[in-house]
């Protein structure tokens, strides 16, 4: 094999998106290896993009809801406002993606890698992260209501201000930041959020924040 590691030729979509529009732009993409992906308000449905390599693309406001993306590189990616609703994110590389505002709604992110990816507001409601990696993650405000974050890890990772309301939690290790939503109208920070982690079977340490 003599092919270039920067070329995307030997990739493809295993399923085209039923828009023409999104396969327009990802033949674009295709065609010029050295320009990520620019598919903002886009309507992906319909697509298995699994094992694509997205690094720093820009998937802003995009509909992305059902569509297979198992394995892919999103490292650095803009994915504000984007919808991955029941979209598929097994093991794929959410490393410094930028989330504000994104919905994973009833999303798999089974073994994805969500290290120093930034979600302020995402919504992961019923969200499966099983053996997900959130260290230094910022989830401000974001919202876990009923998500499975079963076997976790986290490091130094924000939850300020989110809602863990039913979350399960389970094997979770790490350290987190608080004050989180526990239940409704309910936050919790400190030490009493570490002990409602504990209760849950999470082996997980609060820090504590200085006043300044």
């Amino acid at each position: 094999m003599t092919e270039s590691s920067s070329t995307r030729e030997p990739w493809q979509p295993l399923r085209w998106p039923d828009a023409p529009e999104a396969v327009a732009a990802l033949r674009r993409w295709l065609d010029d290896p050295d320009q990520p992906l620019y598919a903002l308000d886009v309507d992906l449905r319909g697509a298995d993009l699994s094992g694509g390599p997205f690094v720093d693309s820009w998937l802003t406001r995009s509909n992305l809801a059902d569509v297979v993306l198992r394995g892919t590189e999103l490292w650095g990616a803009h994915c504000e406002q984007a919808r991955f609703i029941r979209a598929n994110l097994v093991d794929a590389d959410l490393v410094r993606a930028v989330l504000h505002g994104t919905s994973f709604v009833r999303a798999k992110l089974i073994g994805a890698n969500l290290t120093k990816a930034d979600a302020m507001g995402a919504r992961f409601t019923e969200a499966d992260l099983r053996r997900a990696d959130l260290g230094d993650a910022s989830f401000i405000d974001a919202d876990f209501t009923r998500a499975d974050l079963s076997g976790t890890s986290v490091t130094t990772t924000s939850f300020r201000d989110a809602v863990l309301i039913d979350a399960t939690v389970t094997g979770m290790t790490g350290t987190v930041l608080g004050p989180a939503e526990v239940v409704p109208g309910l936050k919790l920070g400190g030490a009493e959020l570490e002990q409602w982690f504990g209760a849950r079977g999470a082996a997980v340490s609060v820090l504590r924040t200085q006043s300044v």
